[in-house]
């Protein structure tokens, strides 16, 4: 056996499986094909009987008894028992040996699992094909019509274009949308779709046609004509086909989109209301002039309206946008072909003047003063503006679009502060001015966060009983390092950047404060007065705040008195009007301030629910002087008792005012002759003196 072992090692190389067995079917070798076939090891298979292994061991019995009568080999299809229990099928060949007087049966073995699996799946894939097939013929013939109707539907053009010809081969309904023809109209007239086309662009599609290579995709835009004359802009994306020599198409309309780009565009540099040009094309203009026309001079115009935020919180930003509106269009009536007018923002506006000429931008300039000549007419209502401007050279004044702006903008102010309704050339000792007002700015701001300001009270008189009856609340700002800041220098300011709301919330609340004191000092009645701003009056809801404010303090509005000024009242009369209404049915007394120095009518005062007419200092001041002002203090008193209403003379330096007053019943006194203004302390300390403080006195001269 020792020559047989090399013989049984080739065995192992072997793909199909060998094994040996004895007429009684004990295995007498097995390769390793076949131990890995059935699941066992080979020297587990030896001594084991074949017949263990197999799912019929018929099939190997009649197989053995064949060979051995027939003494040929045999084939046969086997199936053998794997160790895990599943079927190996196979196919056999037996063959009977004679060795040394014994009987051996060789058998080779080869694994059919596979193959018989494969075939299966191939006969499996066969018929699913065939049955597909025979489906998707099916379907493909019924589904033409529905494929020509889902292309119809959609918004873009598909479409067919021979390559060699351009003669339109295919195209759905979509065209008609687009094109205004009828799809049949199209393809009998396969070169209208290039009729179509708008003629400066015949050449640009021509040339795209004839540059797309064989196997490209591009995109192109052209413009095309509808049926009915209006242009329109589409978008194609067109494929030339290399094997079907067709150039295939989708086209859709881009009119609606190009449009609303080409808007977005025009916005980016445009105000959307005016339409005018925005800060950005003014910035681009000045750029561009200091680049191009570096020594050509202009002028740069900066112009405000005049009480426009006025309109727009009474009236509503709708009716301040078509004032807006108007007032652009007669700008633009107003300008020259060269010049260039934006709108800055709000109600600021910029103009480049082409001649920078000192007579010519004066013309200019009146002639955009007098455009604000005319009311504004909205909704049947006559409005009245007039606009400040300031005005710079260049290059004079400045050399950079930054500086001009700057500067401009600083003479607007200088014109506002003279009366508006003008134009002032810009100035560098404006700067400074420009530069107190930053400075008392930041005093403002931080007197309002430091709690600097102290509310003074200066008492009021009653000129029969000689009592007093109240005290007017005056603001006043002693800072620590900058000292006494007088009020004429910080109220201006205060009115001009808004910190006056945060001023008057301030005197409300102290002045509320000073009322509490008193009240558990003194059991009389008295009141405060309090100055009241044109802007804190232009607030919607300045009256029901105030009043809520008083009730949550648990303060009577008796205690309390509102002063306005005659030039306040005159801004917006109507506002203003509304607002003094409130306050007053709500049981706060109105005072009139400054009287005779504004507009000198007294038609107005029949449409104010005023309490008190109070003479403006000046008169008073002068009432002895040469050019006298005494006849006018006394047709002030009569009107205001006329109308039932009590008389308050400020400014009372001397004893002949004094005198004067008291004979022309003059109501309420108010002034250094009786007692200057004092802080809180000073007011509670008199009040615990027996000596009344308010007993006229020798003149102490007036100061504020």
């Amino acid at each position: 056996m020792q020559t047989e072992a090399p013989i049984y090692d080739v065995l192992n190389y072997l793909p199909d499986g060998i094994i040996m067995v004895d007429e009684r079917g004990v295995i007498l070798f097995a390769n390793e094909a076949f131990s890995e076939m059935v699941g066992y090891e080979s020297d587990i298979l030896l001594g084991l009987n074949m017949l263990s292994l197999l799912a019929n061991i018929d099939v190997f019995q009649e197989c053995i008894a064949k060979v051995m009568r027939e003494g040929k080999s045999l084939n046969a299809e086997t199936d053998f028992l794997h160790r895990d229990g599943h079927i190996v099928q196979s196919i056999k060949s037996v063959r009977m040996i004679r060795h040394n007087e014994h009987i051996r049966f060789f058998v080779n073995v080869r694994n059919l699992t596979e193959t018989y699996l494969l075939n299966k799946e191939l006969r499996d894939s066969k018929e699913l094909i065939e049955l597909q097939a025979h489906e998707l013929s099916v379907l493909l013939n019924s589904k033409n019509q529905e494929i020509e109707e889902i292309l119809s539907s959609l918004d873009e053009v598909i479409w067919y274009i021979d390559s060699q010809t351009l003669s339109l081969r295919y195209v759905n309904n979509a065209v008609e949308e687009i094109f205004g023809f009828s799809k049949e109209m199209f393809l009998s007239d396969t070169a209208l779709w290039q009729q179509q086309i708008h003629p400066d662009d015949r050449a640009l599609v021509q040339m795209f046609f004839e540059t797309l290579r064989p196997g490209q995709s591009q995109a192109i835009r052209f413009r095309i004509f509808h049926h009915g004359g209006e242009m329109r802009w589409l978008n194609s994306r067109i494929h030339h086909h290399p094997k079907l020599n067709l150039f295939i198409g989708i086209t859709s309309d881009i009119t609606a989109p190009k449009a609303q780009s080409e808007e977005i565009a025009f916005l980016a540099y445009h105000d959307p209301l005016t339409l005018l040009p925005n800060r950005a094309k003014l910035k681009l203009q000045l750029e561009n002039r200091f680049e191009y026309s570096a020594a050509a001079p202009f002028a740069l115009l900066f112009l405000d309206l005049d009480n426009f935020k006025h309109i727009n919180d009474t009236m509503g930003h709708k009716i301040g946008d078509k004032i807006l509106i108007e007032v652009s269009q007669r700008f633009r009536n107003a300008l020259g072909i060269y010049d260039f007018c934006a709108r800055f923002g709000g109600d600021e506006f910029v103009i480049l003047l082409q001649d920078a000429d000192k007579s010519s931008v004066d013309a200019m300039s009146k002639r955009l003063i007098q455009t604000f000549k005319e009311p504004f007419t909205i909704n049947e209502t006559d409005f009245f503006l007039s606009s400040s401007i300031g005005i710079v050279l260049y290059p004079h004044d400045a050399t950079s679009g930054e500086d001009l702006i700057k500067h401009a903008d600083t003479a607007m102010y200088e014109a506002k502060n003279q009366g508006k309704n003008r134009f002032v050339y810009y100035d560098a000792s404006m700067q400074q001015t420009l530069n107190d007002f930053l400075r008392i700015e930041t005093l403002i701001r931080e007197g309002l966060s430091q709690n600097y300001f102290e509310l003074y009270f200066q008492p009021l008189i009653d000129s029969k009983t000689l009592r007093m009856e109240g005290y007017e609340a005056l603001m006043r700002l002693p800072h620590p390092k900058e000292g006494f800041i007088p009020p004429d220098l910080f109220i201006p300011v205060a009115e001009s950047n808004g910190d006056i709301h945060h001023l008057g919330k301030e005197v409300l609340s102290q002045a509320c404060d000073f009322i509490d004191t008193i009240r558990q000092l003194r059991d009389e009645p008295f009141f405060v007065a309090i100055n009241v701003s044109a802007k804190q009056l232009h607030q919607t809801h300045f009256a029901h705040e105030l009043l809520t404010y008083l009730e949550e303090r648990g303060i009577s509005p008796s205690f309390l008195k509102v002063e306005v000024t005659e030039s306040t009242v005159m801004e917006n009369i109507h506002a203003v009007s509304r607002q003094l209404a409130e306050l007053k049915s709500g049981g706060i007394r109105i005072s009139l301030d400054d009287f005779g120095t504004g507009y000198s009518s007294f038609a107005y005062l029949a449409q104010l629910p005023i309490d008190t007419l109070k003479i403006d200092k000046s008169f008073i001041l002068s009432l002895f002087k040469e050019n006298s002002n005494r006849h006018i203090v006394e047709a002030i008193s009569n009107l205001a008792h006329a109308l039932g209403m009590n008389v308050t003379a400020e400014g009372v330096e001397e004893a002949e005012h004094y005198d004067f007053l008291i004979e022309n019943e003059i109501d309420t006194l108010q002034g250094y002759h009786l007692c200057r203004p004092l802080p809180r302390g000073e007011i509670l300390q008199k009040l615990q003196d027996e000596a009344p403080y308010f007993t006229p006195a020798p003149s102490l001269g007036y100061t504020i």
